[in-house]
């Protein structure tokens, strides 16, 4: 017969086997999709994520396998069939209310093991894909109905947070409102939309985000003024801006093209150590100073905090961002002899870091939390003798099972791009250039037929980045 404590041994060592693999990011996960991606072997890519059932039998990551499948259909142009998975993603975000379980998986393992919701800033994306797809397939109406929904879930987002978040307006929300509003000729919501992306690109993005307000936007502003006859509003935006009223020939076309640049960060595991200092009067200290971590914790049990002094530290793992650099840091529209530099109007990449630094504080208290258990439940069993083998196993489970949820919506590119380019009516070819640097790596034609006053949405993305930061 097996001795007793020899069994928790076994089970110690079960533990690894199944949890180990578990150890591996969401990323490192999904490698072959993401090389399909890369090499914009769409295709294949199509292929990886075809078993709709399978993947919507995995509750947890659900919303992931949507919104992936939903951003492949998008590469690929198919819009219409994209617009459904991405409904299907604003269907179940619509739905997600993390439940008591979810909470408790959260406090006992990890955030891991409940279902992924989605990052806030995710959460309010989805609307951009679903408008742009729409404004690609000319329906106009639908897209403002998803753009008026892209700032109706920010306000709720924002309202639902009591402190001072970094992310809790979207200037390029309002931004694209105006632009559907603009493409439908309807000026004076177009205008006032433009001025609330205006304020928020002054108040916020400028200092937050280190973006500059798009010289389009300056120039929209002026010109839907004068559309509707805000002469007053006109006159100060030109000498705001510096910038002059451009004349425009009547009936003539326009197209409104939007570059999605690179990708966006994916989310890697940090895992630290934080010392327990003594702090008197039923307080522990919690301190890391590479981190900037000082935290006072109160333990009213004095042998809990006795043994959580004699631990010394505890190992902590919380999420991360690491940045995939995009390849190109420019890119213009070539046109009749003339260049229309793309400007940047969202920066994904930024508003990842900021929205995941908004929420640290809570994830900080959670994990912490969680570990304390795990490993007072360890150094208590450790001081009895004829518990060493729970020990054992207590301790390679909490070990292995503290891992930081490295979930996210990996296809989102780095930054969204866009220009407006005056044509004539008639069949046109429009050059995208994409460059690194001084050079000209990448380039692409656009043919298209306009009407009188009609315009043309155009999109493009390029996947290429330069490495990891």
């Amino acid at each position: 017969m097996i001795p007793f404590n020899n069994i928790f041994r076994y089970v110690a060592f079960i533990l690894i086997v199944f949890l180990i693999p578990a150890c591996a990011t969401y990323y490192q996960k999904n490698e072959s999709l993401m090389q399909a991606v890369y090499t914009s072997d769409f295709a294949s890519a199509n292929k990886l994520l075809a078993d709709d059932a399978k993947w919507e039998k995995q509750k947890r990551n659900q919303l992931l396998f949507y919104l992936n499948k939903g951003t492949v259909l998008f590469m690929d142009g198919q819009h219409e069939a994209s617009n459904i998975y991405f409904r299907k993603a604003d269907y179940l975000v619509e739905d997600f209310n993390k439940d008591v379980g979810d909470f408790a998986v959260t406090l006992l393992v990890n955030a891991k093991y409940t279902n992924y919701g989605g990052e806030n800033f995710e959460q309010i994306l989805i609307h951009y894909y679903t408008t742009i797809n729409y404004l690609a397939l000319n329906k106009t109406e639908e897209a403002l109905v998803e753009g008026k929904r892209m700032l109706s879930k920010m306000q709720r987002i924002t309202d639902a947070y009591k402190s001072k978040n970094k992310y809790k307006r979207d200037a390029f929300a309002h931004n694209l409102l105006g632009m559907i509003y603009d493409i439908r000729g309807e000026y004076n919501d177009a205008f006032i939309a433009y001025r609330n992306a205006l304020q928020i690109y002054q108040d916020d993005y400028t200092k937050n985000f280190d973006m500059a307000i798009p010289l389009q936007l300056k120039k929209d502003l002026i010109r839907t003024a004068n559309k509707v006859g805000f002469y007053e509003e006109q006159l100060a935006y030109e000498k705001e801006f510096k910038l002059a009223l451009e004349r425009i020939q009547d009936e003539s076309a326009e197209v409104l093209f939007f570059w999605n640049n690179g990708l966006g960060p994916i989310k890697e595991q940090n895992a630290f150590n934080i010392m327990i200092l003594p702090a008197g009067n039923g307080i522990v200290n919690l301190v890391n100073p590479e981190l900037g971590i000082s935290m006072s914790w109160p333990v009213s049990d004095k042998n809990d905090r006795q043994d959580m002094l004699d631990m010394n530290f505890i190992r902590l793992a919380l999420p991360k961002y690491v940045s995939r650099v995009p390849l190109y840091d420019r890119a213009n529209l070539e046109f009749n002899n003339t260049r229309y530099p793309l400007q940047m109007a969202e920066n994904i990449n930024a508003i990842a870091y900021k929205s995941l630094q908004d929420r640290m504080a809570k994830e900080l208290a959670i994990g912490l939390g969680r570990v304390i258990a795990k490993q007072l439940a360890v150094h208590q069993l450790k001081k009895n003798k004829d518990q060493q083998g729970f020990a054992a196993a207590a301790m390679i489970y909490g070990a292995v099972s503290e891992q930081a949820d490295t979930r996210n919506w990996q296809l989102l590119p780095y930054a969204i791009h866009y220009a407006r380019v005056k044509v004539k009516p008639g069949k046109q070819q429009i050059k995208f250039v994409a460059s690194e640097g001084s050079k000209s790596k990448m380039e692409k034609n656009f043919e298209v037929d306009l009407n009188p006053n009609q315009t043309k949405v155009l999109i493009t993305q390029t996947l290429d980045f330069s490495g990891y930061r």
